[in-house]
């Protein structure tokens, strides 16, 4: 286990939140003016980010390690966090 490794998934899973964030806005945009929007919303959301876990554990290179694995845990911290901060404190 290298720095590298740990530096690597931090910035992967960083990249990735934001790109989460940005789908779960774009399909809150585009459910916005629709009849039962919240509704719309909530199931669009939820099939993008099934489909968006899919994308991630497929392109990420940590696959191999146990989720106890301190690279992966660093790397669900840093995505967590970064989702979080970026949804609730910076306004797109």
């Amino acid at each position: 286990m290298k720095n590298r490794d740990f530096l690597l998934s931090i910035a992967l899973n960083v990249f990735l939140a934001y790109l989460w964030v940005f789908l779960i806005y774009l399909i809150f945009d585009f459910v916005r003016l629709k009849d039962n929007a919240l509704v719309l919303g909530i199931i669009l959301s939820s099939i993008g980010t099934l489909l968006f876990a899919e994308v991630i554990r497929r392109i990420n290179p940590f696959i191999k390690y146990k989720s106890s694995h301190p690279v992966k845990i660093a790397g669900f911290v840093s995505f967590a966090l970064n989702a979080v901060a970026t949804l609730y404190w910076i306004n797109f």
